[in-house]
């Protein structure tokens, strides 16, 4: 008798099993790599709905150096247009991906814990050849300000390829070359001692930085420890 139970199970098992591969192999929930669903993180509402936007840090000179620069600034647009913008040197971007705002500010974050404010010089007035560096201050190239794009970079990783070259834009704009000689001397005139100009960059800013300038939004700040 015992033997008989131990022989109908195993043929229950057998047939069991038997059914099943059958219905795997005629299509019926056949278990496949492509057929099966990958495990994804999981996510709330609000990160489905958020829409995602270009991002830039920027490195914002202390007060008094901030306002010097806005008057240059404005009387070089008063003269040869172009769009209004805040004066800034850019650590990281435009972003060569889009973030969602809460992403961006947690990268935003997480890279300016414990980051110290740092000097920076003006070298001189330049002209450029594009249009988001059409008269812009050169700033030399120290490790303060060099360390301070390379730290924000390995947070946000851009991966652009590009060589970092400090500056601080102070006009937009696609000006002819005798234009650009106008606008340089026009900022001289506006403030002489432009060159060798030291200052401290104290605040960093998040902003959204599409295409079009006028877009440009300002969505978080951090103000940077203070040198002791």
């Amino acid at each position: 008798m015992f033997i008989y139970l131990i022989v109908a199970a195993i043929s229950k098992y057998i047939y069991t099993y038997s059914n099943i591969e059958t219905s795997l192999k005629r299509g019926k929930g056949t278990m496949t790599e492509e057929s099966a669903t990958p495990l994804q993180p999981p996510q709330t509402q609000e990160d489905e709905e958020e829409e995602k936007a270009m991002y830039s840090v920027w490195a914002v000179p202390e007060g008094d150096v901030d306002d010097r620069f806005r008057r240059v600034m404005e009387g070089l647009r008063s003269e040869f247009g172009g769009p209004l913008f805040d004066p800034h040197l850019t650590l990281v971007g435009p972003l060569p991906y889009k973030l969602t705002a809460s992403e961006a500010k947690r990268m935003f974050k997480a890279a300016c814990e414990g980051f110290k404010a740092y000097p920076a010089t003006v070298d001189q007035v330049s002209p450029g050849t594009s249009y988001f560096q059409c008269i812009y201050l050169s700033l030399r190239h120290t490790v303060e300000v060099m360390n301070a794009a390379g730290h924000f970079m390995s947070h946000f990783k851009p991966m652009t390829g590009k060589f970092y070259v400090p500056h601080m834009s102070i006009l937009y704009g696609d000006l002819t070359d005798g234009e650009k000689k106008n606008a340089l001397e026009k900022a001289y005139a506006l403030d002489p001692s432009l060159d060798g100009l030291n200052f401290r960059i104290n605040r960093v800013a998040l902003w959204i930085t599409d295409a079009d300038v006028g877009s440009w939004v300002k969505i978080d700040e951090h103000n940077l420890i203070s040198q002791i």
